[in-house]
């Protein structure tokens, strides 16, 4: 009955309004957040949730505005149209009435129309959120209000601009055409098989267990590793704008902000997907938004990483070359685990393999000793699992004892100085730390700066 009723209300907007660039159809999600835990929904459920994906844009030349559309999805429960669908913000977007979640906070619903029994319609959804682009909602407009939303919006702009301008540079431009999607010849054939067959017995033999919850499978041919590094060169060479993979990596790019967003959308659902609902139940059951970027280590630039978590549910991290020796990866346990800090394994980066973990496992990059090595990396996340206890209040229990030295974080952790000697430049972490919590502790467990039992200090001065 609630299907029907969303299909009747998508039927209705016909012709579609101008800031609709497009709609998809109304499907049920592989898994939802179902009272706090994460449940695989049946296909055809007639329970729900049902979703749809709504392309949308703001006014021509404005900040909102791009050729693709700005991906939003509309998550409807079995109390629609009484209960407002779930809105959110699936494209990466800087918008000011946007929280943590990417969904539209009070001012949106604070004009949102309902019918005259008080019902909530697609329409009036769609039409919210075309205003929602063109600037502060009436009702809250105040000098102090609109120049906080222009900053945001600019800064928007910026990103698209950028985008838009490598538009007419692009070497490869299949890179980008989501039109043709991801080409065959660019895969391994073992995963083109596996895929195709999609039993567990194929997924069963295309896997490589490397350590405790790692695997690695074949995902690209040493031609597009080739070809994407070539696309990653030439845009650095552009001269336009470059963002730092993330907080740790200095050298690198993020291919989100080079125009290959919506095609690693399509990776996710044909590809990754299928993988990490395999491996991983269930922050692997329904994957539905990414952060992508290339990294690069050389020894003269980022010789290696500390250890670390990733912010991803189920990373994938595929070498795309080139000649290098040393830098490989170092896998420890689980945050939160009582082997949280004790050596699991090292993985060898070998090109076109990917290695896939989850993104609370700790690990980290063993420096290069010679030649560079180039990593694709995509940290994938699941809203319905972030939606859960399981991910807001995860259990961190007490540490079996003393961390391997393998596995230590200077950045992170609060005893790195009496197990290894803090790195050159690290001096700002000393004291900085967090890990373990007090709750977390080994027993016989010492702070950097406090003193040991034979009553000498630590690296650093007390």
């Amino acid at each position: 009955m609630t299907q029907a009723l969303i299909e009747a209300h998508l039927t209705a907007l016909n012709p579609l309004p101008l800031y609709v660039v497009s709609l998809g159809k109304v499907r049920v999600p592989l898994a939802a957040c179902i009272k706090e835990d994460v449940k695989r929904v049946p296909r055809g459920s007639k329970d729900g949730p049902w979703q749809v994906d709504v392309y949308l844009n703001g006014p021509v030349g404005g900040p909102y505005h791009t050729p693709e559309g700005n991906r939003v999805r509309l998550e409807f429960s079995s109390d629609y149209p009484k209960k407002c669908p779930t809105i959110e913000f699936m494209s990466i977007i800087h918008h000011m009435h946007l929280d943590k979640r990417h969904q539209p906070q009070q001012p949106f619903f604070d004009t949102l129309k309902k019918t005259y029994d008080k019902n909530y319609e697609i329409a009036n959804l769609l039409e919210a959120l075309g205003e929602f682009f063109k600037g502060p909602f009436e009702h809250e407009y105040r000098e102090a209000i609109a120049k906080k939303w222009k900053l945001i919006a600019e800064y928007n702009k910026e990103r698209t601009d950028s985008i838009e301008a490598y538009r007419l540079l692009r070497k490869h431009p299949q890179l980008f055409d989501t039109a043709a999607g991801w080409q065959d010849e660019w895969f391994d054939k073992d995963l083109l098989s596996a895929v195709a067959s999609n039993t567990p017995e194929a997924w069963k033999s295309l896997f490589k267990w490397e350590t405790d919850e790692v695997y690695s499978f074949p995902l690209f041919t040493a031609e597009f590793c080739t070809m994407f590094l070539e696309e990653v060169e030439h845009y650095q060479a552009s001269g336009l704008p470059i963002q730092r993979p993330n907080s740790m990596n200095n050298y690198g790019i993020v291919t989100n902000e080079i125009g290959m967003e919506h095609m690693f959308d399509l990776l996710q659902k044909s590809v990754l997907q299928r993988v990490a609902g395999y491996l991983y139940a269930p922050q692997g059951w329904q994957l539905d938004r990414h952060h992508t970027f290339v990294v690069q280590y050389q020894m003269d630039q980022d010789a290696g990483l500390d250890m670390h978590t990733d912010d991803s549910d189920v990373t994938f991290n595929v070498c795309l070359g080139r000649e290098f020796e040393g830098s490989g990866l170092t896998f420890c346990g689980q945050q939160g685990a009582p082997n949280h800090r004790q050596k699991a394994g090292v993985y060898k980066h070998v090109m076109g393999r990917c290695v896939v973990h989850l993104g609370r496992k700790r690990h980290g990059a063993d420096d290069i000793t010679k030649g560079e090595r180039r990593n694709l990396i995509i940290w994938n996340q699941s809203s319905a699992w972030r939606q859960s206890d399981a991910y807001r209040y995860p259990p961190y229990l007490k540490e079996q004892g003393p961390p391997d030295p393998a596995c230590v974080s200077f950045t992170h952790d609060r005893d790195f100085g009496h197990f290894r000697e803090y790195p050159p430049g690290a001096e700002e972490f000393v004291h900085s730390g967090w890990c373990p919590p007090e709750k977390a502790q080994y027993d016989g467990f010492i702070a950097d700066g406090e003193f040991k039992s034979d009553r000498t200090c630590s690296l650093f001065p007390c």
